[in-house]
């Protein structure tokens, strides 16, 4: 999941480009905001034990890889294929806040798209170069994952939307100082915000 707030992405980026410094520092203000969304996630999400069988192994997907869930700021511009769509950036949201580990995306997702692969293989992952059969089991997860969590989403953007609702006006705010921030600064060099954000883009 993510949080946008329009023309933040823009804003980060010049700041990176007038003072690294402060657009590092406005990056440790924006991921303590997020904390408490993290962390209320981490709180909800099951422990090993109590997520189905499937889980309990020790490899990629399993219930002992459980991390806690990371906060990232995102300002990377868009790849040339992605351009190439029309896309001016690699996310949409600027605030990141996503699963570390397989095990917990599985758990929160699967069901959602509503596709069970009956036949054939799936693409081959680490440890697995052929892929596995699909045989059906991804029913009788999606079944025990219903019955003792509910439906996708089931820890992720339930736990997340309260605490977003909280913090949306100060994500808001903060993004505001950004803003105030990059004017102070490219007033000494004779410029404003608007006129560096379209030198950025014909750079790009």
């Amino acid at each position: 999941m993510s949080i946008q707030v329009e023309g933040l992405k823009d804003n980060l980026r010049i700041l990176g480009k007038i003072d690294p410094a402060l657009r590092r520092e406005f990056g440790k203000r924006f991921r303590e905001l997020a904390k408490p969304i993290a962390t209320a996630i981490d709180q909800a999400k099951p422990t090993s034990g109590t997520l189905p069988k499937g889980f309990q192994h020790s490899g990629r997907t399993g219930a002992n890889a459980v991390k806690k869930v990371k906060i990232n700021i995102n300002t990377r511009a868009a790849r040339a294929r992605n351009i190439q769509l029309g896309a001016r950036y690699e996310t949409i949201g600027t605030v990141r806040i996503q699963t570390a580990d397989a095990a917990t995306a599985i758990a929160d997702m699967a069901g959602k798209v509503g596709n069970v692969g009956y036949g054939g293989r799936t693409k081959a992952y680490p440890g697995r170069p052929n892929g596995h059969a699909k045989n059906g089991q991804g029913a009788y997860l999606i079944s025990k994952l219903n019955k003792e969590f509910g439906r996708a989403s089931r820890f992720m953007w339930p736990n997340a939307e309260g605490k977003l609702n909280e913090t949306e006006r100060e994500f808001v705010d903060l993004a505001l100082e950004v803003e105030r921030e990059i004017n102070r600064e490219v007033m000494k060099i004779g410029s404003n915000a608007n006129e560096i954000a379209a030198m950025m883009r014909r750079n790009r």
